[in-house]
């Protein structure tokens, strides 16, 4: 089989988010909500972490339960319109969600050897694509790429808070095949969840590699390897038309 385009999934592959959902555990959330606090009280005094509860966290969350049933990742736009009114604030959407979600990103590291593996891909002509699930604007993830130097190695990023679909629809694979020129017999996803990353990979058309985990629920991958560390030997053993 002939490859020339790898596209991968971000969280438990790239980069580890320290738990599935990419959004700050509760110690993480206490501070940057603190944080958020502060930048809105340049503007409203009386502001209070229970009007963030209540106007921006408690809303969306609801929203965010459904995500799987809607198909796509849930606005944080109405309820971030609600508390900027409330606080009589002009900041832009990002900024404020920078602001609460900094002291969990700060932490987020990509797993060993992930540039070597990266650039390997790059050095053998493949093309490369991001695509990833993600409850947050893609920009605010895209920072993180950018500071471990992993964001410029991708021809095509594509998260699903932007594209508005989330997998396993296949339409993320699909927009970035099309901005590849990329065909789906020539291509490979390589996801660490089953029920998501290798669902849309099979509906998309494209060969499977599923990076092992404990969300092993779904279809079966093409492939399976231990991390993404492994993926060079399985592209020389497996797709030897490659490059």
């Amino acid at each position: 089989m002939k490859i020339n385009t790898v596209l991968i999934d971000m969280g438990g592959v790239l980069l580890d988010l320290e738990n599935s959902k990419g959004l700050p555990p509760a110690r993480l959330d206490w501070r940057g909500r603190e944080a958020l606090l502060r930048l809105l009280r340049q503007r409203n005094q009386l502001l209070n972490l229970e009007d963030l509860e209540t106007l921006l966290f408690e809303p969306w969350r609801r929203e965010y339960e459904r995500r799987y049933e809607l198909g796509t990742e849930a606005s944080w736009k109405p309820h971030l319109t609600s508390l900027r009114r409330a606080a009589g604030s002009r900041l832009h959407d990002v900024h404020l969600l920078r602001s609460w979600f900094r002291p969990y990103a700060e932490r987020i590291k990509p797993y060993q050897g992930i540039s070597d593996t990266l650039h390997w891909l790059k050095r053998h002509r493949l093309k490369l694509a991001l695509v990833s699930n993600v409850p947050l604007p893609g920009a605010l993830y895209l920072r993180i790429l950018d500071r471990h130097g992993i964001a410029g190695v991708f021809d095509s990023i594509h998260f699903s808070y932007d594209c508005g679909s989330r997998k396993p629809s296949p339409a993320m694979l699909r927009d970035a095949l099309a901005v590849l020129q990329s065909e789906p017999g020539d291509s490979v996803m390589v996801g660490d969840r089953r029920a998501s990353d290798i669902a849309a990979g099979r509906a998309a058309g494209v060969a499977t590699v599923w990076i092992r985990s404990e969300d092993g629920g779904g279809p079966a991958p093409d492939f399976a390897i231990d991390s993404l560390a492994a993926l060079p030997a399985l592209i020389e053993e497996k797709f030897r038309g490659f490059g």
